[in-house]
C-alpha cells in the first residue's frame, strides 16, 4: 500500500497536486482502517452473540442452556479453574454448584497454607467462627466473608481437602504469629511470639479501620527477620519453615513498593512452588491427578502468558499439569456487570465495606448482558480459534488475554457484596 503510494506521488509534478493526493490517500487509508475495524468489531460481536447462552440462578441451583454447556465441560475436566472478581456474593454460590458437578478431591484457594488449615478445622465444626473473627478480623482473608465460608463448609462436607498456596496474608500476621508460638518449645520464645501476635493484630486492625499507616507485614525490617531466625534456630523444622515462609512473604510485600510487576512475579513463583508441594499427598507418583477446583482472582486463573507481565501464572501451570497426565483443564472467568462488591475491611461496621461496582462497559461480554436478566455464559473457544487463525483481531490486550486464557466468561447482571459474619 505504501509502496504504490510512493510511486503514485512520484508521477505527479505539481506540489499542490501532490498534497491533494497525499490527503486523498490518507483519507482512503483511514477509511480502509475504519472499515477493517468495523469488520473486526462486527466479527467479534457476531461471535460473542452466536456463542452466548442464558444461565438461571436459584440460590445455589443453576439451570438453562448456559449451565448445561458448563456442566458438560466440567464433567469432562479434571482441573477446573474459576477466575473471579473478588468480594461478590454470587461467585462462591456459583463455585459451590461447580463443585457439586466436579466433586473435587482438592480445592486450591488464594490463601496461605496456615489459613487453609484454620479454615478446614472451622468448616468441619458446627456453627460459625464468630469468636475467631472477633479476635482475628479478616484472619481467613476472603473466607472471613459469610458466603465464602459457606463454600468452604460445602467443600469439606464433600470431603475435599482445602489447600492454600499463597504468601502469608496481610490481614493474618497476628494469627500467623499465634500459630508460630504454638510450634515452639522455649517458653520465653513462645511468650515473645505471643506478644508480637497481639501487637501485630492491634496494628493491622487499626489499618483495617482506616487509620493511616501500613500493615505489619509491609514494615518488616531485614534485621527483625534475622532476629526471628536466630530466635527459632533450635526449634522444630516446622517452626523454622514458618519463619522462612514469613520472611519470603515480607520480601514480596517490600518489593511491591519498589516494583509491582517484580513483586507479583515473585508471588506467582511462590504460589506455583507451593502448589507442587501441597499436591504431593493427594497424587501418588505415577498416578493421574485427582479432580481439583481452583478459585483465584481472574488474573491468576487463565492459561498462557500473564497480561500483567512476561511470565506465566498459576492457571497456566494447571494447564501444564493436566497436559502431562493427558487430562483436561477448564478455565472459567466470572465477573459482574454492575452492583456492589466488598471494598474495605472494617471489622466492626461492614456497611463501610460495601462499594458500588460497575464493569467496563466496553467489554463485549458486559455489553451483551442485559441488566436484570439471566446470567450470561459466553463460550470463548470459537473466538480463540478465530483469533489464532487470524480471522479475528482484538486491539485490547486484556480482551485478547481473556479470549486466549479462558474457555468461558460468565457475567452476573447484578452483584451484591459478600457479607461479614
Amino acid at each position: 500500500m505504501l509502496r504504490s503510494s510512493h510511486i503514485l506521488f512520484g508521477l505527479v509534478s505539481s506540489p499542490a497536486a501532490r498534497r491533494r493526493l497525499r490527503l486523498a490517500a490518507c483519507a482512503a487509508l483511514a477509511g480502509l482502517l475504519s472499515t477493517q475495524a468495523q469488520a473486526q468489531d462486527s466479527t467479534l460481536t457476531r461471535l460473542v452473540h452466536k456463542y452466548q447462552y442464558d444461565l438461571v440462578q436459584n440460590g445455589n441451583q443453576f439451570s438453562g442452556p448456559g449451565w448445561e454447556k458448563l456442566q458438560q465441560d466440567i464433567q469432562q475436566s479434571t482441573l477446573v479453574l474459576i477466575g473471579e472478581g473478588h468480594g461478590m456474593a454470587q461467585v462462591p454460590q456459583f463455585t459451590a454448584a461447580v463443585a457439586a458437578v466436579l466433586k473435587p478431591k482438592v480445592y486450591v484457594a488464594e490463601i496461605d497454607k496456615y489459613q487453609a488449615r484454620y479454615l478446614s478445622r472451622m468448616a468441619d465444626q458446627p456453627g460459625l467462627p464468630t469468636a475467631f473473627m472477633r479476635q482475628h478480623p479478616n484472619g481467613l482473608s476472603f473466607y472471613s466473608w459469610a458466603e465464602e465460608f459457606e463454600l468452604a463448609r460445602t467443600l469439606r462436607a464433600q470431603r475435599a481437602a482445602i489447600v492454600g498456596i499463597d504468601q502469608v496474608s496481610l490481614t493474618a500476621t497476628g494469627t500467623f504469629f499465634g500459630t508460630l508460638a504454638d510450634q515452639v518449645k522455649n517458653r520465653r520464645t513462645r511468650a515473645y511470639l505471643l506478644g508480637r501476635a497481639a501487637a501485630y493484630q492491634a496494628q493491622d486492625r487499626a489499618i483495617m479501620k482506616g487509620d493511616t499507616g501500613q500493615y505489619s507485614l509491609f514494615v518488616q525490617r531485614p534485621s527483625a527477620l534475622d532476629s526471628l531466625r536466630l530466635l527459632t534456630r533450635r526449634e522444630s523444622p516446622v517452626a523454622r519453615q514458618m519463619v522462612e515462609d514469613f520472611a519470603a512473604s515480607a520480601e514480596i510485600y517490600r518489593l511491591f513498593s519498589v516494583s509491582g510487576v517484580r513483586s507479583h512475579a515473585m508471588r506467582v513463583g511462590l504460589m506455583k512452588r507451593n502448589l507442587l508441594t501441597e499436591l504431593q499427598p493427594y497424587q501418588p507418583t505415577g498416578q493421574p491427578l485427582p479432580p481439583m477446583l481452583f478459585k483465584f482472582g481472574a488474573v491468576h486463573a487463565g492459561r498462557g502468558i500473564s497480561v500483567l507481565g512476561d511470565y506465566y501464572d498459576v492457571g497456566n501451570m494447571a494447564l501444564n499439569l493436566a497436559d502431562v497426565h493427558d487430562q483436561k483443564s477448564l478455565h472459567i472467568f466470572i465477573i459482574g456487570k454492575q452492583g456492589t462488591q466488598v471494598g474495605g475491611f472494617d471489622p466492626d461496621d461492614f456497611a463501610k465495606n460495601v462499594a458500588p461496582y460497575s464493569a467496563d462497559p466496553q467489554s463485549p461480554f458486559v455489553a451483551a448482558t442485559p441488566a436484570g436478566a439471566a446470567w450470561q455464559v459466553f463460550d470463548l473457544r470459537p473466538l480463540r480459534r478465530a483469533l489464532l487463525r487470524d480471522k479475528l483481531t482484538v486491539s485490547n490486550a486484556e480482551l485478547e488475554a481473556t479470549i486466549l486464557g479462558y474457555d468461558y466468561v460468565v457475567i452476573i447482571p447484578e452483584t451484591t457484596a459478600s457479607r461479614n459474619f
